[in-house]
């Protein structure tokens, strides 16, 4: 995927808020965590649900793939574009 969000998505800022429960997109083929381990994503998985309202301390999402609410991770705020 290329990492650059296109026109119809918006890159995540570290501070913002406001997005418990919007859609996402992820930017890259293997989205990581603050450490840039791999999460635990079903391989393909190109849109998520973000679970937390804003990033936490180490610039991570708690994310879901839609449709798939049990399985939680962890992903770097800028591996994903708002929808």
């Amino acid at each position: 995927m290329d990492p650059t969000p296109g026109p119809d998505l918006r890159p995540l800022r570290y501070d913002q808020a406001g997005l418990r429960g919007r859609i996402a997109r992820v930017l890259v083929d293997q989205p990581t965590d603050e450490i840039d381990w791999f999460v635990d994503l079903p391989a393909g998985t190109a849109t998520v649900v973000i679970v937390d309202d804003t990033p936490n301390a180490h610039h991570t999402l708690r994310v879901h793939p839609v449709g798939d609410p049990d399985r939680v991770v962890l992903v770097a705020y800028d591996r994903l574009g708002l929808v």
